[in-house]
């Protein structure tokens, strides 16, 4: 099989996991920006131009508003209709991003057999407050071939926005479990919580420094934050904590420099947590999880972790001081999390998804 795996600005290292030993048995291309997440894949990759690659400067935070209002969304790759001819599978990314739309176009055009979509957006008709998004979306409903559902969230926010559920089977993501494992032993010292993703308002990064700062007064811990953002300047003045920025293949030791992983998302009316692949990492790790009742977390760690409310300091505290103070829940906790990884490991999910481009070319039910 020809296969593109097209993700524009999102190409990332943690995703392009469960793909790489595709290209062991068939052909397979990435399709990114010129900058995207990662550009270190284990297959080839064509970067093509796209107003994702253009820089705001300071007023960046004007980005996404005025580029989604310029071209309906942002995720354009020029040239990408062209460069999809003669592939068997485009397999781009949810129903209203530009580059979908033109993997779409690229079939009406002959260019591709083919288009699979994986999904992960669970609040229905979200998204369509752009004017174009309703017309892609509705576009992506009709003739993407297969959906490929996050969880059983994301598959329930497709069919009750149109999607025929026979066009949709659920494939969570996948982690290496080799790469990502538990340390033998533990250090000395204080106890080192753990939080790694974006430092903004929406990750519940706020509530992590008050619930550090009130148990920083009973116990001796560290606090470390991986990952930029733009609360980090805030964050730094507001709580004593280690602030890094390490790449994906430094990722698995940091993992294990840990004691605890703590992953508090908010819930909004735009956004909750999609799927969570830090906290993937983080079980396939071996370690115990304070997370929050957002979106599709519940589904991701199941009885793997302790929940706190969503925006909640004070409940977020509490559960992670039942892991300070009991080394044997954190090691309780820490081994449901890994049993739990190993059901999503790379090796399963590849299988799954050469089983299921297989069926869609012969246009079967997946």
């Amino acid at each position: 099989m020809k296969i593109a795996l097209v993700r524009g600005a999102f190409l990332n290292q943690y995703e392009a996991q469960m793909f790489a030993p595709l290209a062991k048995k068939h052909s397979l291309t990435a399709f990114s920006s010129r900058h995207p997440i990662h550009d270190r894949m284990l297959f080839p990759l064509v970067k093509l131009p796209s107003p994702m690659d253009i820089n705001f400067g300071p007023l960046a935070r004007w980005k996404m508003p005025v580029l989604n209002r310029l071209f309906v969304d942002a995720h354009w790759l020029i040239g990408l209709e062209e460069k999809l001819a003669g592939f068997d599978i485009a397999h781009c990314n949810e129903t209203y991003y530009h580059f979908t739309h033109q993997c779409l176009l690229a079939k009406k055009q002959g260019k591709v057999k083919r288009v699979v979509a994986t999904c992960a957006e669970n609040i229905p008709f979200n998204n369509e407050g752009i004017w174009g998004r309703r017309c892609y979306k509705q576009f992506a409903r009709e003739n993407v071939d297969l959906f490929l559902a996050l969880n059983e969230r994301a598959k329930e926010t497709l069919t009750l926005e149109g999607v025929d559920e026979k066009k949709i089977t659920i494939l969570p993501f996948f982690i290496d479990t080799k790469r990502f494992k538990p340390t033998v032993g533990r250090r000395g010292g204080p106890l080192t919580i753990l939080f790694a993703g974006r430092l903004e308002f929406f990750k519940g990064v706020y509530e992590i420094a008050y619930a550090f700062k009130w148990l920083s007064q009973k116990y001796n811990l560290n606090l470390l934050f991986v990952g930029s953002g733009n609360e980090k300047k805030q964050l730094e003045k507001l709580v004593k904590a280690r602030f890094v920025t390490a790449s994906y293949d430094q990722m698995p030791e940091i993992y294990r420099q840990a004691d605890i992983f703590v992953a508090p998302s908010r819930a909004g009316h735009h956004w909750q947590e999609q799927f969570g692949m830090t906290l993937l990492e983080a079980m396939a790790s071996g370690l115990p999880i304070v997370t929050s009742f957002s979106g599709a977390i519940p589904e991701t760690v199941g009885t793997a972790a302790l929940f706190a409310n969503p925006g909640d300091f004070y409940s977020l505290a509490q559960a992670l001081e039942k892991f300070i103070q009991d080394p044997r829940l954190r090691h309780h906790y820490g081994t449901l999390a890994r049993q739990r990884a190993l059901k999503f490991d790379t090796a399963i999910g590849t299988e799954k998804l050469a089983v299921i481009y297989e069926q869609v070319l012969q246009n079967n039910r997946v």
